[in-house]
């Protein structure tokens, strides 16, 4: 009998990665909704190689152009043979989710909640329909600070474990170098509006002895491209494999979206040594100690993000890499890990 069924929408490889550390610990079995979507940051976003449990595709091609009744119906036949101990979801935005959590008791039903307080109504229809959700499911595993707040404003009250991630990055091996400060900054994302990427173009269209480099595709990238100066350059999609060369070749992560429910590369930046400027509407911003590893900035004050680019120096960038150094990555996943396998032993 599996521990977990794993319900979850694509294979993305920070959650492969997640689930591949969890079967080491639990008997785990994982349904992916689709194979791939097409809105990922990079060729190689998904993976469908080297999962290390046993799982199943409800849906071939991408999780957008999926066939509802397909997912329904190929479901019903997974769980007629799977036996599981624990159903855990990633949401309640999706139909077949719903299907599960009115399925099975309450008891049985874990939430991995990513949504935040920032970008997720908890008033009106909208927090009524999710307060409906919650009162069938009877532990929420919640990423951070800001999913629990979520959870208090929707009046919860089951068991809250607090895993301190959505997910397990890549962790290629590399060379760390002494790094200097050359005033250059990195975006790392999909160019729409919510990522506050006119932000940015603003406040380096005013700086032109700094750089911005902004790697990402979306609805916004000509329209960008036509209002920036010759210290902002953009690239395409880039693989995650390949990441490793923008990191190491810049010296800030800066990532200023309006609302973010976690926001993986913030993560990757830490990992590759690299200081991180967040938006406080990341749900990762609570990586960053303000001033040590980082700066957090009200992602609506433009004059804010301006001063604390312009008051770095070499001594306070030298203090900052420090800071990154002492943050430890592998230490956050093992926490994230450990917390989905005590969930299953506390709760069983």
């Amino acid at each position: 009998m599996y521990d977990y069924l794993i319900v979850t929408h694509i294979p993305a490889f920070y959650k492969v990665n997640l689930y591949n550390e969890l079967s080491k610990k639990l008997n785990i079995y994982v349904i992916f909704i689709a194979e791939n979507t097409i809105e990922q940051r990079a060729n190689d976003f998904n993976v469908t190689k080297g999962l290390k449990f046993p799982h199943s595709f409800l849906n071939k091609g991408s999780f957008q152009n999926r066939n509802l009744k397909v997912s329904i119906s190929t479901m019903k036949s997974v769980l007629d043979t799977v036996k599981y101990k624990k159903l855990l979801i990633p949401g309640w935005d999706l139909p077949e989710f719903w299907y599960l959590v009115f399925s099975h008791r309450k008891s049985q039903n874990f939430l991995a909640l990513e949504s935040t307080a920032i970008e997720s109504c908890h008033n009106g229809i909208k927090g009524w329909i999710k307060r409906f959700f919650l009162n069938h499911v009877g532990s929420v595993l919640a990423s951070g600070k800001e999913h629990i707040h979520l959870l208090n404003n929707l009046r919860f009250k089951g068991q809250i474990i607090t895993t301190g991630g959505v997910g397990i990055i890549n962790k290629p091996l590399f060379d760390r170098q002494k790094k200097q400060y050359e005033k250059k900054f990195l975006f790392i994302g999909r160019l729409s509006e919510v990522k506050n990427i006119d932000l940015l173009v603003d406040v380096f269209n005013c700086l032109p002895d700094y750089e911005l480099t902004i790697i990402g595709d979306g609805p916004l990238y000509n329209s960008l491209n036509m209002s920036v100066k010759t210290n902002i350059h953009f690239l395409s999609k880039v693989d995650n494999k390949a990441l490793v060369d923008s990191f190491l070749s810049h010296d800030f992560l800066i990532l200023p979206s309006l609302s973010e429910p976690w926001g993986l590369v913030i993560e990757e930046a830490l990992y590759f040594g690299v200081p991180v400027i967040a938006s406080r509407n990341c749900g990762a911003s609570e990586l960053i100690m303000d001033g040590l590893n980082g700066f957090i900035f009200d992602p609506f004050d433009k004059e804010q993000l301006l001063s604390i680019i312009q008051s770095i120096n070499v001594d306070k960038y030298s203090e900052l890499l420090s800071g990154v150094e002492k943050f430890s990555i592998n230490e956050k996943d093992n926490k994230q890990v450990a917390a989905y396998t005590s969930a299953m032993l506390n709760f069983d």
